[in-house]
């Protein structure tokens, strides 16, 4: 009686998973052969689990089923194990892992590799590879390809050159014909070059990503809106940003779907290289697809990124991008931003002349209990004046005063600066502002001097001493503090200008009366009335009075005022001359050498060596 045949289906192999398949083939070939025991094992003496773990020996002919690279079990090959001193120990299966690998159907076992080579799975897909080489019979083919070349997709333990070699090793590059016997090449389709593409988008290179492109096209392989997204993202981390926003630009333009992911992605990277309008470039681009959906609302924007756009556009001092920022994410409560940034975007509305953005920074500012400074009081008098509102700009100075700050020239130094042109209508400036500071005075507000003085200044400057002196006499009338130091310097910068020698002796004689006290300025602008109307004596005994120290090294002139009084002395012969150039180089940084000359060529060196004449104060000073 012949013996029963032997049949190796489903059931047989989860009873005996550890059964191998080529004992079967030759008991049922053989007929009158037994089964085999689980003694009578190959020469080997393994099961075919422990087959699986058995150290991976390359061969050339990775073809056929015993020598192929998913045949060959253990621990990771030798082309594709990560750089490191030791390799990946070998995969520890339990019994239960080994019956739900060798049950599944050949199907199944499929959609999972696929799966895995998705999650970047790399131990995984090898094990399923594994299982369909040896206990399947499959050949290494393009499926189990695919799913190796997507497990790359790991950042850790994927890399650009394990692509390479998984493709050389499928003769990618290899002009070989794929019936080859010895060395097939197995091609791609356009799933596995739009996977190889997502692990370019993880690991950049730019080389093989243009090698699988041109590979498509001779192929005549469509590039999905996926595998596009993906080129998008690799030329985003290989910083080739023109080229990437070309690209989105012309998917945006066909209708082409750009992921989300990919546009934050590119807003993140452009902002990281300081790509600021590139960025915000993007964020239109994401508008423009969203308006082309029908979907109503902002664009989606976490609020990390939104935080980001805004520091970035208000420290580059982008003004529209600023203000879109704020005003569609800030202004509805919907970003905090920190104080640096509301400075900065503070500082940009006064640049532009912004009141409701400014103000609105205020208003942040005030709801979080900020301790404001003398700069935000400045930058907010910037924003009114830059939008040609003097009066709001004047309030805001004496809410500094009644706020107990203290208000300088370098407070009102904004408000000379407009003060200085006409007004839109050609009316004079300085007059309205004056004229504006006596009203807020007849309603019992405090004006301060330096805004009096910032008006006589702007005066000056155009030309109108007159106009300033008026100011100057009916000072009294606007601010309770009276001159200061820096009031008579302004005017005696005016008496220089118009050489008003006996103006400017007044106004001493007004300093001297009102007990202010002059500073170098003051010594300095008078030296110039007098030489300028040809009075040297008097300007060197200015000098000798701002010299004498009363003990200390006293009070030295400006540098441009030394050379102007040498000079003159030496024109008519005078050997005080030589004294002050004796100061002068001892004062002043890199004097001169024709100061000297000048001098050099009127006196003679025995008199320079000497020194010449020595100051002393003279009497009735206005010390």
């Amino acid at each position: 009686m012949p013996p029963r045949p032997f049949v190796n289906d489903g059931l047989w192999r989860c009873l005996c998973p550890g059964f191998p398949p080529s004992a079967a083939t030759r008991a049922t070939t053989a007929g009158t052969a037994r089964l085999p025991r689980r003694s009578a094992r190959p020469k080997d003496g393994l099961t075919y689990p422990r087959r699986q773990l058995r150290a991976y020996t390359g061969s050339k002919s990775w073809l056929t089923a015993g020598d192929s690279f998913f045949s060959q079990p253990g621990s990771a090959p030798i082309g594709f194990r990560p750089f490191r001193e030791q390799p990946h120990p070998p995969p520890s299966f339990t019994s239960r892992n080994r019956l739900s690998l060798t049950q599944l159907p050949t199907r199944i076992l499929y959609e999972h590799v696929r799966a895995e080579g998705a999650r970047g799975n790399w131990t995984e897909v090898m094990n399923i590879c594994r299982v369909l080489v040896k206990d399947r019979g499959e050949q290494p083919n393009r499926e189990m390809y695919t799913a190796l070349l997507h497990s790359f997709v790991d950042c850790k333990e994927g890399t650009a050159g394990k692509v390479r070699k998984v493709l050389e090793e499928m003769g990618f590059w290899h002009e070989r014909d794929a019936l080859d016997s010895e060395y097939p090449k197995i091609e791609l389709d356009g799933r596995a070059c739009e996977c190889v593409l997502e692990v370019l988008a993880v690991h950049p290179d730019y080389l093989l990503r243009s090698d699988i492109l041109e590979y498509m096209k001779s192929r005549w392989l469509p590039l999905s809106a996926r595998g596009q997204n993906y080129v998008v993202a690799g030329l985003l981390r290989e910083r080739h940003f023109e080229q990437a926003l070309d690209m989105m630009e012309d998917m945006v333009k066909n209708n082409t779907r750009v992921e989300n992911w990919v546009l934050d992605v590119a807003m993140w990277i452009l902002l990281e290289f300081k790509e600021v309008e590139e960025a915000f470039y993007v964020l239109g681009l994401k508008e423009t697809m969203q308006s082309k959906s029908s979907v109503a609302g902002a664009v989606r924007v976490s609020d990390a990124l939104w935080g980001a756009l805004l520091d970035a556009a208000a420290q580059r001092q982008l003004y529209g991008e600023t203000a879109k920022v704020w005003m569609s994410q800030v202004q509805p409560g919907y970003l905090k931003p920190g104080n640096g940034a509301c400075m900065a975007v503070l500082a940009l509305a006064s640049k532009h002349g912004d009141i409701e953005l400014a103000t609105d920074v205020f208003r942040l500012l005030t709801d979080r209990e900020t301790v404001f400074t003398t700069h935000h009081y400045e930058l907010l008098i910037s924003t009114h004046l830059k939008a040609n509102d003097l009066e709001a700009a004047l309030s805001v100075v004496l809410i500094m005063v009644d706020a107990n700050f203290k208000v300088d020239a370098g407070t009102c130094q904004p408000l000379f600066e407009f003060l200085s042109t006409d007004g839109p209508n050609g009316e004079n400036q300085p007059l309205t502002a004056f004229g504006m500071l006596q009203d807020f005075e007849a309603a019992g507000r405090r004006v301060p001097t330096a805004v009096v003085n910032a008006c006589m200044q702007a005066s000056i400057v155009q030309g109108r001493l007159e106009e300033a002196i008026e100011m100057y006499k009916a000072l009294h009338t606007v601010s309770h503090s009276g001159p200061n130091t820096q009031t008579f310097n302004i005017l005696f910068k005016g008496c220089h200008q118009r050489e008003r020698k006996e103006l400017a002796m007044y106004l001493a004689n007004e300093m001297i009366q009102l007990g202010v006290k002059p500073d170098r300025i003051t010594y300095d602008r008078l030296i110039l009335v007098c030489l300028r109307s040809g009075d040297v004596e008097d300007a060197l005994l200015y000098y000798q009075e701002m010299s004498s120290g009363d003990g200390n090294e006293g009070m030295k002139p400006r540098k441009r005022t030394y050379e102007i009084l040498i000079y003159e002395c030496a024109k008519r012969g005078d050997e005080r001359a030589v004294a002050v150039l004796k100061d002068y180089k001892a004062s002043v940084e890199e004097p001169r050498l024709s100061v000297e000359k000048a001098v050099a060529e009127r006196f003679d060196y025995e008199m320079m060596a000497s020194g010449g004449w020595s100051p002393k104060p003279p009497e009735g000073s206005i010390r």
